[in-house]
């Protein structure tokens, strides 16, 4: 944890005390007064006196108590008895401040206090007052040294949203592709990382560095903050944005809370196929790889291998994969279920939490896909043209488990565990015209998958006295591991007569069985230093901070790949479903025979050693804060590319580099609760492994493959960020921000001129991309005072890029000039509430619009793929419950209420089409506190 996120960390921990109020301890034999003093740019101040004085009334001696805050801005008075007080707080250079308390017996009371310069003629509140989560999220953002949004846990609850990924979709200039990979500011998935508390997340994507942010429920959340503009602090491949998860890691009072749902899509109902049983409450599910099939290839025994199977033996590996290969439409898809419990207590010096989430979900998707050419006349033309049927079953489970220590005054260990497990069950019916078939086609495909990720980091935060206002220590180690199993079943029918379908023996589609395993980890570790400083007699203080990280990563992938072949077709009838062809009895010598077609680049092994060094000043001035830096960063990235069966000629690329990563962020506080906020930062851009990998992978019968390349090299991002923003009232922002990147050698996707249509990557010449964003949250009540329970949030983001390919001798792209590929020119996201704390009765309805965006690069003089605009409405009704049912709350919410479809069109014609559905969730919650 660096110590910039020590101070953060230490003030946000203290005003969560405040914002509780009183908080249960042990007796220390008498009342305790507790707290932390700060300046008004959330920089704690060491050295402050604090006196603690007899009055409020009390008829006692005047008796003082004397305390002097540590480096951390921290004080503690104990053994005082009940009654009235008068704590006043002092420092030479500031505003003295004072405040009346009144303790009961073996009371702990904590206390935030803001100092305010002597020569400033504003005064800020004495002392915090209650405030909810969300406004202490806000307070969070207002004294943050970086342009960031934030949402609370409070907000989260507030929607209908079921994972991360739908939440982080409500901020402000951000999008999803494929409702799981993040898209900041119009930048892709590659272009921003992923942390869980601080620590950076392996990910169970074959193809793409980032999280998936669909796995991790939005229940075990506490704030998901998007970071827009980069500091020495944080790892070189920043990129547009880090998107930071948080969970609860002190808490600040007694916390219980247990919720039930239940949740009905569109299908719910409607008839369903279950791919080999479907999943269990645990994700598990699927057909792995038979522990029958050994390690090596399975090849046939001859002449020239006398070393292969025999006919025998591969007749008995065969039948082990005998089973379910599609799942047959006779029952019916179940209501989604959903459960979650929340608990976490303070025990003297020692802060626990725990949640758990485990929820499962059933949906079936309608979907049209179309794969066009050119005719003579340059007329699109679709050479295969599909209607599809996906039913997939999901089950997810989550655990968070936090230890927090306070060894001694401004000294903190932290442990924060979690774990997430999702298995999914797919089953697709895929129809239509296949030109290479020469005619209509029945595809079946079924697959499975199994995906966990874990994240373990202990942190330290250490206070001490001296040199200058004091110092800081902060280290930190994790260990992140993804893991990623599937197994795939695929078999292609065609028509061979009206309504007859005959199995296409010798296509690699038919009696089809792929084994995917991926291994993905990440260690991290990293210590920093921080001096701070001050002079009361010119008004600054400061701090310059020091500091090392380093990342070692390493991946292993691996994949089989078998097919069922026969050389007497006509043995068999090939119209029957494939349990029926590929029985015991059917796998045979003279019939269906088991071979390998595991490719010669089906596995890679990767490695990434990141050593980064930095050194950062963060200096207040007056009503001027200055933030910057510059980090170094070595990094090797390395990927070896090999037959499974044979290591002797593996395919090697091998990426170098040491980088200068310089930054700026400046904020000029104009008013007490307006700043004006310029940044500039550079960072880097690196190729993913299965990037630099020539593995290969179809996804849709008919469609494109998409194959690695080797001599890719890194991308360098220059971000200016500037951003006006005001705070008029407690949980209200209006903001309005303008950004600016350009990107060098930018990795791009484009079309190789081979027959099967093969997409890969290369380097761009430069891509370059301007925005602007409005923030708008407000109470209605400024218009009339009859409006003081509603409430407007309000962000819309207004983007434009454009991407120079260049010259590729590869490349037989359409347009060499276009959009980066996923940016949507217009975001925007509009919520309007009404609450009323003394019923509990809350109506919200939210309402998104994502503009048109390229998804599909046009290649062979064919027009660019674009997703159509998207609008949806959801709506969320919840009511807390009184009386004798106190502690309960219902709540009902509705996703996609207008049932709008998803379009994509290239030129004008249509591409691809798929209805998402609605979703009508009901869940009822309890909590004593």
């Amino acid at each position: 944890m660096s110590s910039s996120r020590t101070v953060s960390w230490l003030a946000h921990f203290s005003t969560a005390l405040v914002l509780a109020g009183v908080v249960q301890a042990q007796s220390l034999g008498g009342a305790t007064i507790g707290g932390l003093v700060a300046d008004d740019s959330d920089q704690p101040i060491p050295g402050v006196t604090i006196t603690v004085r007899n009055g409020g009334g009390a008829a006692v001696e005047a008796v003082s108590n004397l305390e002097i805050t540590d480096m951390a801005g921290r004080f503690r008075v104990g053994g005082l008895r009940p009654g009235g007080y008068v704590v006043e707080v002092t420092l030479d250079g500031f505003q003295p401040l004072s405040r009346e308390i009144r303790l009961t017996a073996d009371q702990t009371l904590e206390l935030a206090f803001t100092l305010i310069p002597a020569f400033r003629e504003t005064v800020e509140v004495v002392a915090e007052a209650f405030r909810t989560g969300e406004i202490a999220v806000l307070e969070s953002r207002r004294q943050s040294a970086v342009v960031s949004d934030l949402i609370s846990a409070e907000e989260i609850r507030r929607t209908p949203d079921g994972n991360a990924a739908a939440v982080v979709e409500r901020l402000t200039g951000v999008t999803l592709m494929g409702d799981k990979f993040v898209f900041v500011r119009g930048l892709g998935e590659r272009y921003s990382g992923t942390t869980i508390n601080g620590a950076t997340l392996s990910t169970t994507e074959t193809e793409k560095r980032v999280v998936p942010l669909d796995l991790f429920p939005a229940k075990l959340l506490d704030t998901v903050s998007v970071v827009k503009t980069y500091t020495p602090d944080r790892p070189g491949d920043f990129g547009s944005a880090v998107v930071d998860m948080k969970t609860t890691d002190f808490p600040s009072s007694s916390t219980f809370r247990v919720s039930l749902g239940a949740s009905w899509r569109s299908g719910t109902g409607e008839a369903f196929g279950r791919y080999a049983g479907g999943v269990d409450r645990l994700g598990r599910g699927g057909q792995r790889l038979p522990s029958i099939v050994p390690e090596q290839v399975l090849n046939r025994m001859s002449a020239l291998n006398p070393s292969g199977f025999t006919p025998q033996e591969l007749e008995q590996f065969g039948e082990a994969f005998v089973g379910s290969w599609a799942g047959a439409r006779e029952g019916t898809a179940s209501p989604g279920t959903d459960f979650s419990l929340t608990w976490g207590d303070t025990f003297g010096p020692i802060g626990l939490v725990f949640s758990a989430v485990s929820n499962s979900s059933a949906d079936s998707t309608d979907e049209v896909q179309r794969f066009f050419g050119l005719d003579s006349g340059e007329t699109l033309v679709a050479r295969n043209d599909y209607e599809m049927i996906t039913d997939r079953e999901r089950s997810t489970t989550g655990m968070v488990g936090n230890v927090s220590i306070r060894l001694a005054d401004g000294h903190h260990l932290s442990l924060n565990t979690l774990f997430t497990r999702e298995g999914s069950a797919e089953n697709r019916i895929q129809e239509g015209l296949n030109t290479n078939t020469g005619g209509d086609i029945r595809d079946y495909r079924a697959r499975y998958q199994l995906e966990e990720v874990f994240s373990g980091r202990l942190a330290g935060d250490h206070g001490f006295r001296g040199p200058a206002l004091g110092s800081a220590l902060a280290w930190n180690v994790s260990r992140s591991k993804a893991t990623s199993e599937s197994d795939l079943r695929e078999n292609l029918y065609r028509e061979a007569a009206a309504g007859k379908y005959a199995l296409q023996v010798g296509f690699s589609e038919s009696g089809k069985t792929e084994f995917f395993d991926l291994d993905d980890q990440i260690d991290q570790a990293g210590v920093s230093y921080a001096i701070f400083g001050g002079a009361s007699e010119t008004g600054w203080f400061g701090s310059v901070k020091g500091g090392v990280d380093l990342i070692d990563r390493t991946r292993d992938f691996g994949a089989r790949r078998f097919l069922f072949t026969t050389v007497n077709p006509f043995l068999f009838d090939l119209t029957l479903p494939p349990e029926q062809i590929f029985t015991p009895e059917n796998i045979r010598p003279a019939g269906f025979e088991l071979r390998e077609v595991t490719g010669v680049n089906d596995a890679y092994d990767a490695e990434q050693t990141i050593e980064a060094s930095y050194l950062m000043g963060d200096l207040t001035f007056g009503s001027w804060r200055i933030i910057g830096g510059a980090r170094v960063e070595r990094s090797e990235q390395g990927v070896v590319t090999f037959n499974p069966f044979d290591r002797t000629n593996p395919v090697e690329s091998l990426i170098e580099s040491t980088d200068v990563l310089p930054s700026m962020n400046l904020v000029y506080q104009y008013a007490p609760q307006t700043n004006l906020r310029i940044a500039w930062g550079r960072s880097l851009n690196r190729p993913e492994f299965r990037e630099m990998s020539p593995f290969t992978f179809v996804e849709v019968a008919g469609g494109r493959s998409v194959a690695g390349n080797p001599d890719l090299t890194q991308a360098t991002l220059d971000g200016f960020d500037v951003r006006w923003e005001t705070f008029p009232s407690s949980g209200e922002v209006i903001a309005l921000s303008a950004f600016y990147k350009r990107i060098d050698d930018p990795i791009e996707q484009i079309i190789q001129p081979t027959t099967e249509l093969r997409t890969s990557f290369v380097n761009a010449d430069l891509a370059t991309l301007l925005g602007f964003e409005l923030e708008f949250r407000r109470s209605l009540e400024i218009l009339t005072p009859a409006l003081r329970f509603w409430s407007v949030n309000l962000n819309y983001a207004l983007i434009e890029s454009e991407v120079e390919v260049g010259d590729h001798l590869l490349s037989v792209l359409t347009n060499s000039r276009r959009p980066l590929e996923g940016q949507s020119d217009q975001v925007g996201n509009l919520a309007v509430q009404f609450f009323r704390p003394d019923s509990g009765t809350m109506i919200r309805l939210l309402g998104s619009y994502t503009g048109d965006r390229l998804t599909d690069v046009g290649a062979f003089g064919l027009p660019d793929v674009y997703e159509q605009a998207f609008r949806s409405l959801d709506a969320v009704v919840s009511q807390r419950i009184g009386g004798w049912l106190q502690g309960l709350e219902l709540k009902l919410a509705g996703s996609n209420l207008l049932d709008r479809r998803r379009e994509f069109t290239q030129g004008a014609e249509l591409f691809r089409r798929y209805d998402p559905g609605r979703t009508i969730s009901l869940s009822i919650g309890y909590s004593p506190y």
